[in-house]
């Protein structure tokens, strides 16, 4: 059923409060989807004058004490950094954005670390969520410097614009930033419309009057306001930003997509209707602004499939000291910023898992229970043997002697149900076999045979489940948590 909107609620989806969640969609249209349409990228000598231009990247700005930069290899373009932003205000073109962001009460509410390596053959899109928890360093303002403090990540902007945002990026993650874009909602409709609408999908009907959003259950196609509706909303799964960021992250997707499987980037009549929307929605630094830099960077990454295109969040965990905010998963955001730093692949390419019958192993040893029993008759041999699959993992729920004490090899008995447990334990302990037993429940036992070799290290397959990363050729009822 559809149902219609009060006036005043369908007038509230206009207020620049909720324009905050979709500005930064322009820019990476322009920059992975735009390159399709290089035959017709003379087009951008029309449209040059609309992007705005604001040169942060001043030492009094952004500082001196900057993160290093990652060096190409021979052959290579160099590895760039685009910090995108969205802001609630534009206050003219060029204007609003320096240090007198912080009079206007400009914010921005949804900040994009765009990761171009050097070989162009990948991007990365990394969403750092607005209520992280960050140290905000020193910035210019328009009474000079403000002071350190610690607060939501998106105080930097409304406290010095995008170069106190790039100077907070690069001081608490070490990634040095080449570009940044700030994108405005003003032409994000024309954008999906001028694509045919957007495919969306939802587990199940939602109608909600503050946002207008009115869609069925499933697959939908949505453009305009209802398109803003979607990925604005917070009525939907848990009701908080970082499921809103994974529902963004999904339409953004589909939308990349869609752009480059369709024609709408070659009809000329569409191409203009988008290029002068997202034109107007720009405001970046004057290298980036240029129309031959624009031209070169298109062109690079003009090839990268969808399922090269990589999303995730920025991992967190819930702030102990405050529920509504987050902090950094500081050993995996290390990891993140540190293969961005070095132009190295993220997530890192997964060893191949270890297999045995032909078929990878998929229990890890944290899952298996393990029962250890001596067979060879010398003292020790089976606490030994327990101490060594406890360092490697396994948890070892009893010790103690087999039926006999002439076991030549070492046997792993299980039941059928832990079939694939016992497959684990195969491929870590050299020269073992299977035995099946049924009655044994969810325990394996292990059998000590004269041949003990010890345990070996195995690689079990990982689930791609739960990551929070998300490729953009992925089926967007599929939401990573």
């Amino acid at each position: 059923m559809t149902h219609t909107a009060p006036a005043e609620e369908q007038a509230a989806s206009g207020h620049p409060r909720l324009r905050r969640t979709m500005k930064w969609l322009a820019v990476i249209v322009v920059l992975l989807v735009v390159a399709g349409a290089a035959t017709g990228f003379y087009l951008y000598q029309r449209f040059e004058g609309n992007i705005g231009k604001v040169d942060v990247f001043t030492s009094d700005i952004v500082g001196t004490d900057r993160p290093t930069k990652a060096e190409p290899v021979a052959d290579e373009s160099e590895p760039l950094n685009i910090l995108v932003m969205g802001s609630d205000t534009r206050a003219g073109q060029g204007r609003g954005y320096g240090p007198e962001a912080a009079i206007t009460g400009a914010r921005s509410d949804t900040t994009l670390l765009v990761h171009l390596p050097a070989d162009r053959e990948s991007a990365l899109v990394v969403s750092i969520p607005r209520d992280t928890v960050l140290d905000i360093p020193s910035c210019k303002t328009s009474d000079g410097m403000s002071t350190p403090y610690t607060d939501r990540f998106n105080s930097a902007f409304s406290t010095g614009g995008p170069g106190c945002t790039i100077k907070t990026v690069e001081q608490n993650t070490g990634v040095f930033i080449d570009h940044f874009v700030i994108v405005d909602f003003s032409g994000f409709n024309d954008i999906v419309d001028a694509l045919g609408g957007v495919d969306v999908c939802l587990p199940e009907a939602v109608y909600e009057p503050k946002s207008g959003l009115d869609l069925e259950a499933g697959t939908s196609t949505v453009s305009g306001d209802q398109a803003l509706a979607f990925v604005r909303v917070r009525a939907i799964g848990t009701g908080s930003d970082i499921d809103r960021i994974d529902r963004q992250q999904a339409f953004l997707s589909s939308l990349i997509t869609k752009a480059k499987s369709s024609n709408t980037l070659l009809n000329p009549v569409k191409l203009v209707r988008f290029l002068e929307a997202a034109t107007k929605s720009l405001t970046t630094d004057p290298e980036l602004a240029n129309l031959n830099r624009m031209r070169q960077l298109a062109q690079e990454v003009r090839g990268i499939p969808p399922k090269d295109i990589t999303f995730v969040t920025s991992p967190w965990l819930v702030n102990p000291d405050d529920p509504n905010t987050v902090v950094w998963n500081t050993k995996k955001t290390n990891a993140l910023w540190k293969a961005i730093s070095a132009d190295e692949p993220y997530p890192p390419t997964p060893p191949e898992p270890d297999t045995i019958d032909g078929k990878p192993l998929t229990v890890p040893p944290t899952s298996v229970s393990v029962r250890v029993l001596n067979g060879t008759g010398v003292d020790g041999v089976a606490t030994t043997a327990a101490a060594e699959l406890t360092a490697k993992g396994y948890s070892v729920v009893g010790v103690g002697d087999a039926e006999t004490q002439d076991f030549i090899s070492t046997v792993i008995r299980y039941d059928e149900a832990e079939a694939d447990a016992a497959r684990t334990l195969t491929a870590a302990i050299p020269g073992s076999t299977r035995v099946l037993r049924p009655g044994l429940g969810t325990i394996v036992e292990v059998v000590v045979g004269d041949d003990w070799q010890g345990v070996e290290r195995v690689v079990v397959k990982k689930p791609r489940t739960s990551t929070g990363i998300r490729q953009a050729n992925d089926n967007i009822c599929n939401v990573p948590g």
